[in-house]
């Protein structure tokens, strides 16, 4: 019979030192995430959080002023075309973050399906609930989350067999441009004061 796989998650993971400029930063970079934001329907994307309710991206902001780090991620289901709404998925990868991490998480996200790979960006604030500074084990930043995101979307879908991974792999060699995402990521890795988390 065939064999099994779980689904895979690209996630691509970053903690980002912030100085005393950071609420310009941060503005920049949640204004950056709204504009290349694009929903299923090609609307606009919209910032969501853990509620029903579009959260405040001033207000996350302001609540962010003197915060020493914060961490990025940027979420890529191989499947996120198959997935369709990415909200479901993010919002269940951030409560598992919180149960692994053992504390409630303030965060923003945003959704991006304007290329062939949707994708979700991820701000995290670098504080626990009790408003200490939140660290995470590089291992976790380098390895468990995306091991996390592979389980929810493997529950998801199901399992992967491996005459899909084949055409997976056929899909991706006919597509062997540089998809914007690619040049996304290789421009924000090049950005100074970030440490790139290893990924193989």
């Amino acid at each position: 019979g065939q064999r099994m796989r779980m689904r895979r998650v690209v996630v691509k993971a970053r903690y980002v030192k912030l100085k005393g400029v950071q609420s310009r930063a941060g503005y920049a970079h949640l204004r950056y995430l709204q504009r290349d934001g694009v929903d299923r329907e090609g609307e606009p994307g919209r910032l969501y959080g853990r509620g029903l309710d579009q959260p405040d991206g001033p207000a996350f902001l302001d609540r962010s002023t003197d915060d020493r780090h914060q961490f990025r991620l940027i979420v890529a289901p191989e499947d996120g075309v198959a997935l369709g709404d990415l909200k479901g998925f993010t919002r269940e990868l951030m409560e598992q973050m919180e149960r692994d991490l053992d504390t409630r998480l303030d965060w923003l996200a945003v959704d991006h399906h304007n290329t062939g790979h949707p994708h979700t960006h991820v701000v995290i604030r670098g504080i626990t609930e009790d408003g200490k500074a939140l660290n995470i084990a590089g291992d976790y930043i380098a390895h468990g989350i995306r091991y996390r995101a592979s389980e929810i979307l493997t529950r998801e879908l199901g399992l992967q067999s491996e005459r899909e991974v084949e055409q997976q792999l056929d899909l991706e060699v006919g597509q062997d441009r540089l998809t914007r995402l690619d040049r996304h990521l290789i421009e924000q890795a090049g950005a100074e004061n970030q440490i790139d988390m290893r990924q193989n």
